[in-house]
């Protein structure tokens, strides 16, 4: 039976998830609370420099909240909403899938294997489930955001910090990223897993700076440094990994390093010289780079560019198809993406180089397109919402609050062999009266 971690302050920072072998693990971290307990927080606002930025918001919490549950065994107070919310991913993972969802007000990491179905690995308010989730067939890496300090008499609040863990698929989780309260500037990922090879981001608040980290997780040692920048620098909001290469943004390049010859392997400029891009990208284990992307007054408004970048022909080749979005994968000389089919439409393909797509799924309302997509050549996951009806939450007179618009469906994770061509069902995940977004 799983235990409960006992989350006092002094354990706070020493105790990680331990996955489904919590209860034979002591604790693997060390080293003293930091606290960031407060009377009073300023509302903290990035710069201009990074309007365009997904940044992370740092929350201010009651200090009457309780601490949350960081072990994979211990469940979440039960909700009143039976929803199943899928917030992060599909991910492969060798040959399962991972991702993660939301229901009775709980985040939980699930993990399906072939012949096992889906088996929870870890569950707790501590989450972050607006965050992606690295994974590998044999390692996972997440994201945690929790108070900074215990709850105490007397009105004092705590900023809320996030860190990042990471360990075999059942524990213990080791941290990867200590904790920080900083805004932390990033558009995509970051964390990468590849085996047991991490790259991820951290930041270091109180220098404003950010490092590009490599480490094998699996051994001990402290990790390669590739990349150090301040968060003003516009580099390092997104990070992909495969075999020996790291691939990160600097500005409006994408910057792809050979992470055991220790130099670079190439950079390229992505877009038109002196136009802001918006812009996502992905790598694979030669070094080939496929990247989305758009001009920024376009963005989240205008089909995407699809093209992709080598060692040996670093520029940009572009293909005749355009993406809805910045959302791509590649592998094996094979690119995903969504196509961009109308305003409301489009289709999840899969394309070679010089452009030759085959279709996996077609998507218009009532159906779309949900969360994320992988590819690692040979399979590809995604996942599709089927909305079934739609209502419009206004709240009284005098409340305050914005309309809502709430929706009801199914969202369904999908795996296909792309030789078979045979999409199989993962899992089915009904959402009831969700809310979508705000209404002007």
């Amino acid at each position: 039976m799983r235990g409960r971690l006992d989350l006092d302050a002094a354990r706070l920072q020493a105790d990680e998830g331990k996955g489904n072998r919590a209860c034979k693990h002591p604790s693997t971290l060390g080293g003293k609370h930091r606290h960031f307990c407060i009377s009073s927080v300023t509302n903290q606002r990035p710069s201009a420099t990074y309007v365009l930025m997904m940044v992370r918001l740092a929350v201010i919490v009651a200090a009457a909240a309780a601490f949350p549950v960081l072990n994979s065994g211990a469940l979440g107070p039960p909700g009143s909403d039976p929803s199943r919310v899928l917030w992060q991913g599909p991910v492969l993972a060798g040959s399962a899938v991972a991702w993660v969802e939301q229901s009775g007000g709980t985040g939980s990491l699930h993990r399906w294997r072939p012949g096992r179905g889906d088996q929870v690995v870890y569950r707790g308010d501590a989450l972050a489930i607006g965050r992606p989730l690295a994974a590998s067939p044999t390692h996972v890496a997440f994201e945690r955001n929790y108070p900074g300090c215990p709850p105490e008499p007397g009105g004092q609040i705590c900023v809320q910090q996030t860190d990042a863990v990471v360990g075999p698929w059942t524990g213990p989780y080791r941290r990867l990223i200590g904790p920080h309260v900083c805004f932390f500037p990033t558009e995509g990922n970051a964390l990468a897993l590849d085996g047991s090879v991490a790259a991820y981001l951290e930041p270091d608040c109180g220098r404003q700076m950010l490092q590009v980290l490599v480490r094998n997780v699996a051994r001990t040692g402290t990790p390669v440094v590739l990349r150090s920048a301040s968060f003003s620098s516009g580099c390092c909001r997104d990070i992909a990994l495969a075999g020996r290469y790291v691939a990160w943004n600097d500005g409006a390049n994408v910057l792809v390093d050979d992470r055991v010859g220790r130099r670079t392997a190439y950079r390229a400029r992505i877009g038109p010289v002196g136009i802001d891009v918006d812009m996502g990208f992905d790598l694979q284990a030669d070094g080939k780079v496929g990247v989305a992307y758009r001009p920024v007054e376009f963005a989240r408004a205008g089909p995407t560019e699809v093209a992709w970048l080598s060692r040996s022909a670093p520029r940009l080749h572009v293909l005749k198809l355009q993406a809805r979005d910045t959302r791509i994968r590649i592998a094996h000389d094979r690119l995903a993406f969504e196509r961009y089919l109308g305003p409301e439409a489009g289709a999840l393909v899969v394309a070679d180089l010089a452009g030759r797509a085959r279709t996996i799924a077609r998507f218009a309302p009532p159906t779309r397109l949900r969360g994320d997509f992988d590819l690692d050549g040979q399979r590809i996951v995604w996942a599709s919402d089927r909305v079934t009806s739609t209502r419009t939450d206004c709240p009284p007179a005098g409340e305050g609050r914005p309309c809502l618009l709430r929706e009801t469906g199914i969202t369904t994770i999908w795996l296909e062999d792309l030789a078979s061509e045979k999409p199989r069902l993962v899992a089915q995940l009904s959402f009831i009266d969700t809310p979508v977004h705000a209404q002007p």
